[in-house]
């Protein structure tokens, strides 16, 4: 059974702030991260393929690079971007060999300025993707899977309060002082190799 377009949404609360410098009277931040998982069967039963991640992320490179791979506080009800609830744009997204959808996002647009406030006051966030595409159910080993199909299409990166989750990430910030990395070394370690600086 295929269910056609329907907006795709999926959680991740594996990431860090980084507090950069003070910019025009204001402090600056990055959130780095993992953004989505390919390969495996998330919290959702659902299972992005390999390729298909991987095709998605590599559609979305020339709107990086533009400046107009952007994001919103909490998911609107269509895949479609309000440009007046903008609160920041992706500056880098890449999969790793194993599937992982590593990217880094600050904040920009009208409401930038509630998306700083939210850091700063310490709120607990998800991130999560948002995009389209067709799906497939099937039953796997006697497990439920919903298997995204070729054609998914990335629509934006969102910053979330996810409820269902039942926990809040710890923020963790990075100045020129110390570094307190709350995230597993391998992220670190992956996100050096991959972007090297």
């Amino acid at each position: 059974m295929f269910d056609y377009e329907k907006v795709l949404e999926e959680f991740s609360q594996e990431y860090e702030i980084l507090k950069e410098d003070v910019d025009k009277g204001q402090r600056t931040y990055k959130i780095r991260g993992v953004m989505s998982k390919a390969g495996i069967k998330n919290k959702n039963s659902r299972l992005y393929p390999m390729e298909v991640m991987k095709e998605s992320v590599n559609e979305v490179q020339e709107l990086i690079g533009a400046n107009r791979f952007l994001g919103e506080l909490d998911h609107p009800s269509a895949p479609k971007i309000n440009m007046d609830k903008i609160s920041h744009k992706v500056t880098k997204l890449t999969m790793t060999e194993d599937g992982i959808v590593i990217g880094e996002m600050i904040p920009a647009g009208p409401y930038k300025d509630k998306l700083i406030s939210i850091i700063e006051d310490g709120i607990g966030f998800g991130v999560s993707t948002r995009g389209t595409g067709s799906t497939r159910s099937s039953n796997q080993l006697g497990e439920h899977i919903t298997e995204v199909l070729p054609g998914y299409k990335l629509r934006a990166i969102d910053i979330v309060h996810d409820p269902s989750a039942g926990a809040y990430p710890e923020v963790v910030k990075e100045d020129t002082e110390h570094s307190i990395f709350a995230v597993p070394t391998r992220f670190k370690d992956i996100w050096n190799e991959v972007f090297k600086g």
